[in-house]
């Protein structure tokens, strides 16, 4: 059966409302990664044959609040 895309927008839509507030919440503790990862790793698990999708547009919420898609902790800008 092939994935259905609305259940990963939806939470992507959630994810990206809360980035901002997640950021703010984990940025001084150093967690924001462990944080935002395990939130984004569950939804490009359930994405099915969407995987390519989920993790672009992730990328892109990313760019778009100004924070750095690097693999080192601590990559914020």
């Amino acid at each position: 059966m092939p994935a259905n895309l609305n259940t990963p927008e939806a939470q992507l839509n959630a994810l990206e409302t809360d980035l901002p507030m997640l950021f703010q919440v984990h940025s001084s503790s150093g967690g924001f990664w462990a944080a935002f990862a395990g939130l984004a790793d569950v939804i490009e698990d359930n994405a099915g044959a969407h995987q390519e999708l989920v993790a672009r547009r992730i990328s892109a919420m990313l760019t778009r609040h100004g924070i750095a898609c690097e693999d080192e902790p601590g990559a914020v800008t």
